[in-house]
């Protein structure tokens, strides 16, 4: 119950209780009254008509005195009056038996009123000649009493309904400020940090006011230099801290990323043959010093849409989305006369050779490092710092395969489901299992599984991807009944289904007409394919959350999406990058970055799961940070 509609309550019931108390007092005083005025007005009128009547008492049978009693009690403020002689026989007896009209018979039965009488005795001379009785008829009093209690009933109610207007009128402008602060909590509680700029008028709200603003204030500038933190945490992850150029990892992850969103185009492996023949002769400074200037050329050609890497020791690379043939040819003799002109600093002719090799959507990214290395040998094969071009794209299956194999497995219902990657939650003695996800494999006609991240990337190039997500979320739904799933599970989609509204349509029937709890349904994107379209994806979640499911954001880093806009997101859980929780002891910035994301996150209440940390030093760093959900 609100507290408008307690303080309504609580002053109400003292209203009634004051005005009972005060409307029984007022009513009995007026009783009372009547009760002594009645009493006094009989008795003026015994005296006054007795001394009226004893000059006829002469004659007992004297008609006037019929008729002097009569007109006093004509006026009808007299339920009798009677005259008996001095022996007590009755002269004269004056009835009214007729009822008030107007007085509620509930009245004069719940409030009898004493009938006053009043007595005079009349003489004739110096003797008693008989006595007059004149008793008041109570109707006039219960009549005065009704109204006036009608009256003061009436009044009341008036003046209570004005109060009570006046109340909720104050009551509304008093809690106001309340219905901000809440607001403003619950602002908080999601991440958004509000401020209350009119502060309330009542004191002890308005102090409670500036404490909520002083609070969000606070939580506010910390998230803010937490997230300045992890991004420059997140920046040394990703290069290689001698010629600041993206490692490895990043290469692996934007190469990824690439091959997903449908682009073509080259990438280029570039190795130095012999460092070590250089260290020996002009020492390790010389090499370091090598490396830093072949960085600073690569570093040149990111001008003209490049990223450059150092993936190990003596290797590079170059990512060369949209080039075509001539650009990228272009690009290597560019390098080529570059790395002549290095490699005559250090009277070396031979320096590096470089591997070039074409990618598109289809590509098998498993197979392009090896196919990049190829081309590497190849052009060691050519001569000093030569390059070669591997125009063949590596992929297994042609388009036209590509879409058949998708087409068939949509309308056979033919992908193959299985729950793995679990975390566990390790706060307790015994772990405890909160999230497994759900995998899907595909096969061909020869019985071969397909690789995943190509079969969905080329559903997206035919428009697949909704139709492909219906049936696979089917099948784990179907999958989590027939099982009597008690975990959640991750179930990945496609930024198209996430945006789609008819998509959103068949979810919800199909989530409705299921007999598993929905909350054990947690929907995930990869971060990658979710900041493309921010919010789309924070619509999902909010009509996710309608549903009672949970929403997942998978692959996370911190270089991708920046941690203060998760708030925005409206997430249940975020899954981080592999590369995050791999090797910590090794480089002490991914503690500090675990750290600080777990931080952050538990004030977001967003839940955080890091997948396949398989060294045991890793585990126990990981686990020590107190993150919400650790697969092994």
């Amino acid at each position: 119950m609100s507290l408008s509609k307690q303080l309504l309550i609580l002053i109400t019931f003292i209203f009634i209780i004051v005005f009972s108390v005060n409307f029984a007092l007022s009513i009995g005083n007026i009783k009372s009254y009547l009760e002594g005025e009645s009493e006094s007005h009989v008795q003026d009128t015994a005296t006054s008509l007795g001394l009226s009547l004893s000059p006829h008492m002469v004659n007992e049978k004297d008609p006037i005195i019929r008729t002097m009693m009569n007109a006093i009690f004509d006026r009808g403020y007299y339920k009798e009056i009677r005259l008996v002689n001095i022996d007590g026989q009755d002269l004269v007896i004056l009835t009214n038996t007729d009822k008030m009209e107007g007085v509620p018979e509930w009245l004069i039965k719940l409030i009898p009123m004493t009938t006053a009488t009043a007595v005079s005795e009349i003489s004739s001379g110096w003797n008693i000649s008989g006595s007059l009785f004149v008793t008041a008829n109570p109707s006039y009093g219960y009549l005065k009493l009704y109204q006036q209690g009608k009256t003061t009933l009436k009044f009341s109610l008036l003046i209570f309904l004005g109060a009570l207007t006046l109340l909720i009128i104050g009551l509304r402008f008093t809690l106001q400020p309340l219905k901000d602060i809440q607001k403003q909590a619950n602002e908080i509680s999601s991440g958004n940090f509000t401020i209350i700029k009119q502060l309330p008028w009542t004191l002890e709200v308005k102090n409670v006011a500036q404490s909520m603003n002083s609070m969000s204030e606070k939580i506010g500038n910390m998230i803010a230099r937490l997230n300045n933190k992890l991004e420059s945490l997140t920046e040394n992850l990703k290069r290689d801290p001698l010629t600041n150029l993206l490692n490895q990892a990043t290469f692996d992850v934007n190469l990824k990323q690439v091959l997903s969103a449908g682009q073509f185009g080259y990438a280029v492996f570039i190795k130095f043959d012999d460092l070590s023949h250089i260290a020996k002769d002009h020492g390790n400074k010389a090499v370091d010093k090598l490396l830093i200037n072949f960085a600073t050329i690569l570093l040149n050609t990111q001008s003209s849409g490049t990223s450059a890497f150092r993936l190990y020791g003596s290797e590079f690379a170059l990512l060369c989305p949209a080039f075509d043939n001539s650009l990228i040819t272009s690009l290597a003799e560019s390098l080529k006369q570059e790395i002549t002109v290095l490699g005559q600093q250090y009277e070396l002719d031979d320096l590096v050779h470089i591997g070039i090799i074409r990618f598109e959507r289809s590509s098998d990214f498993d197979k392009l490092l090896p196919a990049m290395i190829e081309a590497y040998e190849q052009a060691r094969n050519i001569g000093s710092n030569a390059y070669f071009v591997k125009e063949d794209s590596v992929r297994s299956m042609t388009d036209l395969d590509w879409k058949a194999a998708i087409s068939n497995a949509v309308d056979n219902n033919l992908p193959e489901i299985t729950l793995t990657s679990e975390a566990f939650n390790y706060s307790d003695e015994i772990p405890v299992k909160v999230m497994e996800e759900a995998f899907t494999v595909v096969k061909d006609t020869a019985g071969n599984a397909l690789s995943i991240g190509t079969f969905f990337s080329m559903a997206q190039e035919f428009g697949l991807e909704e139709e492909l997500d219906k049936c696979i979320v089917n099948k784990i739904i179907v999958l989590m009944e027939q099982s009597q799933q008690e975990t959640p599970v991750t179930i990945n989609l496609s930024m198209a289904s996430i945006a789609s509204p008819t998509f959103k349509d068949w979810l919800q029937a199909r989530i409705t007409s299921s007999i598993i709890n929905s909350e054990l349904l947690a929907f995930s994107v990869t971060a990658y394919s979710a900041v493309k379209d921010l919010t789309a994806f924070a619509n999902f979640s909010v009509f996710v959350t309608s549903l009672s499911s949970k929403t997942l954001l998978k692959r996370y880093s911190p270089d991708i999406i920046a941690i203060d806009l998760l708030k925005e997101l409206h997430i249940d859980y975020i899954r981080l990058a592999r590369d995050l929780t791999t090797d910590i002891q090794g480089n002490k910035n991914k503690l500090d970055l675990l750290d600080i994301m777990h931080e952050v996150a538990q004030l977001l209440d967003i839940k955080v799961i890091a997948e396949g940390v398989t060294n045991d030093t890793d585990f126990e760093l990981v686990k020590n940070t107190g993150i919400y959900g650790i697969g092994r």
